[in-house]
């Protein structure tokens, strides 16, 4: 797994890690409190503009969960992480990415999650069946025209 993270890049830039969940579980979530974890496929938005860039964050939601830090790391104790759709840029995309899945999706696990730092409604997203890559790319190239290369990172 080591070898595979060192392809990803050590420039900035905005994720969408998309995640499975296998069973319904119950879970604490920092402050966010309990929350009903539903089979299916979770979508998280994030950035990356800090040291390490994408590299470094996306090393750190692919390790297991010791010490759960943010509402993601609570909720990849009991998800998998499957796929990471990314860009380079220096833009936030992370805010955008979670208006644009907010149009269609519920924000799951709860409201608020991994927003506790902005003024969106969510930055993690709930759906029953597996999302498209290829949708994800189109919908945001359509709302957003000039939008960089959205590339995707597969882990399973």
């Amino acid at each position: 797994m080591a070898d595979h993270i060192d392809l990803l890049p050590t420039a900035s830039g905005s994720y969408v890690l998309v995640l499975r969940c296998e069973q319904r579980a119950m879970l604490t979530i920092g402050r966010l409190g309990e929350a009903l974890i539903l089979p299916g496929w979770y979508l998280y938005t994030g950035s990356a503009l800090g040291p390490g860039g994408l590299r470094g964050r996306l090393r750190h939601h692919l390790r297991s969960v010791v010490h759960p830090h943010w509402h993601i790391d609570y909720l990849r104790q009991v998800c998998a992480v499957i796929d990471v759709w990314y860009t380079v840029d220096a833009r936030r995309w992370e805010h955008d990415w979670a208006t644009l899945l907010a149009t269609t999706l519920p924000p799951a696990p709860s409201a608020g999650f991994g927003a506790s730092d902005c003024r969106c409604a969510a930055h993690g997203f709930y759906r029953s069946t597996a999302p498209a890559f290829t949708a994800f790319v189109w919908d945001a190239q359509w709302r957003y025209p000039g939008h960089p290369t959205i590339e995707r990172f597969e882990i399973h």
